[in-house]
């Protein structure tokens, strides 16, 4: 398999170990974050409705396979919090198994348990790689991924959607690709995350366009893609009913019941003031991609540290359905990408505290709670990405 060629950790070169100035400051931002993002996420939500929300639709899912029903026949599932089962039929068997299987009662704590580790395991291995050293950087990291996007975090430990355990599986994959040099379990991990949400991936786009010019990953990436594809294409082909049941249930969970997520698609569709067709809604969602795509094509003159965090950032917001459990892998990359190339003190854990004390305060203070945020979320990434590569013009350009 084609790799990256690395140098001495070349992703966190410019990074230098803190004194303990500032590591106090971001010690004292990370708990300031914390109290305040979740003071503020917990009186402005009716939290016990989310709590648990998304393990009672897998269970309900298992227990559906277990008496005989097929969870996607909304006349036989036990859908919980009127949600749906819309995994893709990859993901169904793999339930349909599970039901039948030794996992059955442990099914929910085992998910838990997952979730409990990766809600931990996700910020720490993204902190090291993007912040840099030190306990300081990394709980501040920490801090900014449960309080940023209005408390993507603490709605993401709430849910337990079974996307939190992929995402950490991806932020393991890339810190062994970036510190060891070893793609490959990076590419298992994105391959495993696409087929169960097609819209991982976009994640692809990091081993791609980590190194300029162009990455030697084109081949792993291909064959990861086709991989994943292949777990969408064999039941189409294979299972046409179990297919066409699936779409039916994901068009009606989404379009029809209007679950479109937080990002730019579910704020248009969700705007009250709108006058806009739902056609316009997905042509702006469109526009989007193609401004994300255009940005990540142009960071050839940011540190690797810097691309490796416009890449991640740029990812989740081409998920046109990005939810707030998504959101919340995208704050890490965002707050290294602004309080990295946006200043010229790079290596300033002060820097990095004040930058996601700034961040969080904006994002909470012009949130409403409702899928509209998602215009506020969009702007704020693509406002990171061109305001980085902006700031490149001004410094020299970087060596690696």
């Amino acid at each position: 398999m084609p790799e990256l060629k690395t140098s001495q950790h070349p992703a966190q070169s410019h990074l230098r170990s803190d004194a303990a100035g500032p590591q106090l400051i971001a010690w004292i931002a990370a708990f300031g974050l914390l109290v305040v993002g979740a003071w503020f996420y917990f009186t402005a939500h009716d939290w016990t409705t989310l709590y648990l929300r998304d393990l009672r639709v897998y269970q309900s899912a298992i227990d559906a396979f277990a008496g005989g029903d097929d969870p996607y026949q909304a006349t036989s599932a036990r859908h919980a919090q009127g949600l749906f089962f819309t995994s893709p039929p990859f993901v169904w068997l793999l339930y349909k198994l599970a039901a039948h299987s030794a996992l059955r009662p442990i099914f929910g704590p085992l998910l838990l348990a997952a979730n409990a580790v990766s809600i931990v395991a996700a910020p720490v291995l993204l902190s090291r790689l993007l912040l840099g050293p030190g306990s300081g950087r990394t709980a501040l990291g920490a801090a900014f991924f449960f309080s940023a996007f209005a408390g993507a975090g603490f709605f993401t430990a709430l849910v337990i959607n079974n996307g939190t355990p992929l995402y950490a599986l991806i932020a393991w994959g890339l810190y062994l690709a970036i510190r060891q040099d070893r793609w490959l379990w990076f590419h298992l991990a994105v391959a495993l995350a696409t087929a169960f949400k097609p819209f991982y991936a976009a994640f692809w786009i990091v081993p791609l366009l980590a190194d300029t010019p162009w990455g030697r990953q084109w081949a792993a990436c291909a064959l990861g893609l086709a991989a994943a594809a292949l777990s969408y294409i064999a039941p189409m082909l294979l299972a046409p009913k179990l297919f066409a049941a699936w779409l039916h249930t994901l068009v009606q969970q989404t379009v029809g019941e209007g679950l479109l997520g937080d990002n730019l698609l579910g704020a248009m569709l969700h705007d009250p003031n709108a006058r806009h067709s739902h056609l316009a809604a997905y042509e702006a969602q469109g526009l989007l991609s193609a401004i994300l795509l255009a940005a990540v094509l142009m960071l050839g003159r940011l540190t690797r540290a810097q691309r490796l965090a416009g890449l991640l950032l740029a990812a989740v917001f081409l998920n046109p359905r990005a939810s707030r459990y998504d959101l919340s892998f995208a704050a890490i990359p965002l707050l290294a990408l602004a309080a990295d190339a946006l200043v010229q003190d790079r290596s300033s854990a002060t820097v990095q505290a004040a930058w996601a004390i700034g961040l969080a305060v904006v994002m909470a203070a012009f949130s409403h709670n409702t899928p509209a945020d998602g215009f506020l979320y969009a702007g704020v990434a693509v406002a990171a990405l061109y305001g980085a590569m902006g700031a490149s013009y001004v410094k020299p350009a970087p060596a690696g």
